[in-house]
């Protein structure tokens, strides 16, 4: 016989999957008030760059389901209802995991825009830099727009309305950058970075399966962390993946998720993708340096794809 807490349970669970029912495009309102001046320094209150309820109050390895509507490029029907998951797996600094968010065919989609438009050598943020990421080729694609991916500005529709807060989707500097696809062959790597630069949410889709990313400092009890980029290399130049932070590990046989994940090992499948926030949400708009993550070396070909959020605003800070 089922419990009235099991009842409660099922009731509240149905009932986020209907609040999480994405259908609404990605679109910039009127800004609301967002920041105060404080003598003469401007102050982001806190609540604002982090997760929105109900996933702000969902506890590490609890889940909510969800649906989203997602239009085929190659296909005129209806949209299709595509169910799937969202798991948080760390507090510090906020990752989530979507299970089952892309479809095969999405995924299939994806890489065919990245090889259809032409794959470059990828460099990183600074120009001409190829030896901090290797092994690795690129392709853009624009999120939105006239001639646009209908399926990549719905991805952009679904994540803005999930993981953003009312705030940064009003606010008249928020964007979205446009889709970065990148094909890392064996032995393809990215160093250890922090996607800052007023990027406030950060979410990569695992398109063929094939993970690797490590969060070294994720859910660190260990005292304060350090405040630059050499402070935090320095700390985790002998941790390791799997044995600290949270190692988002890609099961490219696309199986059943593996019960004996540890709690530093994440198993994730093509078609998920993890979403983490880059900023710290008390007020200080500050860099959050838990997010530091890299993309481990692959020993076989790894698609993944990533969306940026930017709140240009935080360039200010």
């Amino acid at each position: 016989m089922m419990s009235n807490r099991r009842r409660m349970m099922m009731s509240h669970r149905r009932i986020l999957s209907l609040w999480l029912f994405i259908y609404s495009s990605f679109i910039i309102k009127d800004a609301a008030a967002f920041s105060t001046t404080v003598k003469q320094q401007t102050v982001i209150p806190p609540g604002i760059l982090g997760p929105p309820e109900p996933l702000k109050s969902l506890e590490v390895g609890h889940t909510l389901n969800a649906f989203r509507l997602a239009v085929d490029d190659d296909d005129d029907s209806d949209p299709q209802k595509v169910d799937f998951s969202i798991e948080r797996v760390a507090n510090s600094p906020n990752i989530f995991i979507l299970r089952n968010f892309l479809t095969a065919s999405e995924c299939k989609q994806i890489q065919a825009l990245a090889e259809d438009g032409g794959m470059k050598t990828a460099e990183t943020i600074t120009k001409g830099d190829t030896s901090s990421r290797k092994n690795c080729s690129v392709a853009w694609i624009p999120s939105s727009g006239p001639g646009g991916s209908s399926l990549v500005s719905g991805l952009v529709a679904s994540t803005a309305n999930i993981f953003l807060s009312d705030m940064v989707k009003s606010h008249p500097s928020v964007c979205v950058e446009d889709m970065q696809i990148l094909k890392y062959d064996v032995g393809g790597e990215f160093v250890h970075h922090q996607d800052g630069d007023a990027r406030v949410l950060t979410v990569i889709y695992y398109i063929n399966g094939v993970g690797g990313t490590w969060f070294p400092l994720a859910d660190r009890n260990d005292g304060d962390l350090p405040k630059n980029k050499a402070g935090v290399i320095k700390l985790v130049e002998n941790f390791e993946p799997g044995k600290h932070g949270i190692f988002v590990k890609g099961d490219s046989s696309n199986s059943e998720q593996e019960e004996s994940n540890s709690k530093y090992t994440v198993l994730v499948n093509k078609g998920d993708a993890v979403a983490f926030y880059n900023y710290k949400d008390e007020g200080s708009a500050q860099l959050d340096w838990a997010a530091l993550h890299c993309g481990s070396p692959t020993d076989e070909t790894k698609w993944i794809a990533n969306h940026w959020y930017r709140l240009n605003e935080l360039s200010n800070y």
